[in-house]
């Protein structure tokens, strides 16, 4: 009994024996669209050893929910390349656009994986799985419900040791504070015990500590500030933190016309109220110009809908002639008008960055284009100066402020964007 006792004490106090943690999913990867979803859950399946998926259960659904009824690898390749050929011949659209938005673009999904010794179960149980793959807006509506109804919880966020956001500029363009309440939500204390052997749980986890301890993987094409703060204030592994710098030669070269680009710059003395400090430009320096002009054809063009909205409502207050194209107004508001705009029937068209993103249009009858806030893709900003094409004047007038930096770096380069924010100069002028 001595014997038995002293063993006891020994695996209560050994370390190696706390082998637990709250809930058993380990890996959570964001990701904002369900045909990448698609893509990264099959590879996932390709890099599994062969002894250890002889079974694959609910493929079928997978495929049909994810892709596109696609099932075997070669007709998946055929389709692809069938799908690109048809793409390029019937569609106007970018490369890009089509890369992206060809395939499943359902954003509200989730899905559990769990792997046994032979055998991969894609739809598992949320508790019963190693890994799980979500949508930011998909994993953000089980949020809410638990939230809502107190026999709903979240907890299978409790233990997660890898998080990966990929694709994080697209979940940008979608909403990234869905990204950011996740993020919030993960390594907390669960409500329930969900059958945990609490005697085996690594100290760590009981001491709140499990965020520490958690590798946090943030990839896109570019950075954002919100993902910037978001490296700061939210990733806190104790091992440390390594972000990639980029040098940027910018996209000035990708513009096809002689359109004189003058970039004026507004100074601001703390980011909090760069938004009004853009806002009091505009309205000072820019649109009385604007105003007083009998030419038409003007396209504001603007990253965020918060800026759309105030532009919206000083132009209402100005009695402008105006129309709008944003990612909210309805397709036959769009359509009337583009019309109205390049008949000359209104006189400004607003546009945004998001409705860029999801539609790609070429606005006819642009004359002046003038650019309120840069587009955080770099791609867009020649996509929007070519919109000039037939026009009389070829001028583009472009806002920023030292906060735009990042940006900024993106279309005109690393090195120039560094001069254009500390210059004594305000005004910057390409050809």
């Amino acid at each position: 009994a001595k014997h038995q006792g002293s063993a006891t004490e020994d695996i209560l106090s050994n370390e190696r024996y706390l082998d637990h943690s709250f809930t058993r999913p380990k890996v959570l990867i964001l990701l904002p669209l369900a045909s990448i979803a698609f893509r990264v859950i099959r590879r996932l399946i390709q890099l599994t050893p062969p002894n250890q998926k002889v079974n694959l259960e609910h493929m079928d659904r997978f495929s049909n929910e994810f892709g596109a009824g696609i099932v075997e690898e070669e007709e998946e390749k055929t389709s692809s390349l069938q799908k690109c050929n048809d793409s390029n011949s019937k569609s106007s659209k970018p490369s890009d656009f089509r890369a992206l938005f060809d395939g499943n673009n359902n954003d509200h999904f989730m899905m559990g994986i769990k792997f046994t010794r032979k055998s991969i179960r894609l739809y598992s149980d949320f508790y019963s799985s190693d890994m799980i793959i979500a949508s930011p807006l998909g994993l953000i509506t089980k949020i809410g419900e638990a939230e809502d109804d107190k026999e709903k919880d979240v907890d299978y966020l409790s233990s997660i040791e890898i998080l990966v956001i990929d694709h994080a500029d697209v979940m940008a363009m979608q909403n990234w504070s869905h990204v950011k309440s996740v993020v919030e939500k993960m390594n907390q204390m669960p409500t329930k015990q969900h059958g945990t052997d609490v005697m085996r749980i690594k100290q760590w986890y009981l001491d709140g500590l499990s965020k520490y301890y958690r590798q946090t993987i943030v990839l896109g094409f570019y950075l954002t500030p919100d993902m910037n703060a978001l490296f700061n204030h939210q990733c806190f592994n104790y091992q440390g933190k390594v972000k990639l710098d980029c040098e940027y030669k910018g996209v000035l070269h990708k513009i096809l016309l002689q359109v004189r680009q003058i970039y004026e710059r507004f100074d601001v003395e703390s980011i909090l109220v760069v938004d009004d400090a853009r806002f009091k430009y505009f309205t000072d320096k820019v649109f009385p110009k604007i105003r007083d002009t009998v030419q038409g054809g003007i396209m504001i063009f603007m990253s965020s809908y918060l800026e759309f909205v105030r532009i919206r409502n000083f132009l209402k207050s100005q009695d402008a002639s105006f129309c709008l194209l944003g990612e909210y107004t309805k397709q036959s508001d769009i359509s009337r008008a583009r019309i109205w705009f390049f008949e000359g029937k209104r006189k400004i068209m607003l546009y945004t960055e998001r409705a860029h993103f999801y539609h790609r249009y070429k606005i006819r009858g642009v004359q002046n284009l003038i650019v309120y806030s840069t587009p955080e893709r770099k791609e867009f900003y020649p996509e929007i100066v070519n919109m000039l094409e037939g026009s009389q004047n070829m001028t583009a007038t472009v806002l920023f402020s030292k906060y735009d930096k990042l940006r900024l770096e993106r279309i005109v380069g690393t090195g120039p964007a560094k001069r254009m924010v500390k210059s004594d100069r305000k005004v910057f002028t390409f050809s």
